[in-house]
């Protein structure tokens, strides 16, 4: 009786550590500084402006400066090809 009894305990408090777990953190500080870009001349027809990002490497937050243009390689042909499939 004793080891049944045991047992049991050991089942019901190994069923404490499978439960489910949520955790969530807020973050309260100074925003990131505001980044302002001035965007030169476009070099010619199809060629696009991309962006810098943002990235958060160990909790800072850090400016990647790569702008610049380079060719839209978006396949608008494709795209329009199956047009009728994105519009159902």
């Amino acid at each position: 009786m004793k080891k049944k009894i045991l047992a049991g305990l050991l089942l019901a408090g190994g069923t404490m550590f499978a439960a489910p777990r949520i955790g969530f953190g807020i973050n309260i500080g100074a925003p990131a500084p505001v980044v302002v870009a001035a965007v030169p001349p476009c070099p010619g027809p199809g060629y696009v402006f991309i962006d810098g990002y943002w990235q958060l490497p160990a909790g800072r937050v850090v400016w990647h400066d790569r702008d610049h243009f380079d060719r839209d390689h978006f396949d608008r042909d494709h795209f329009d090809r199956h047009i009728e499939h994105f519009r159902r």
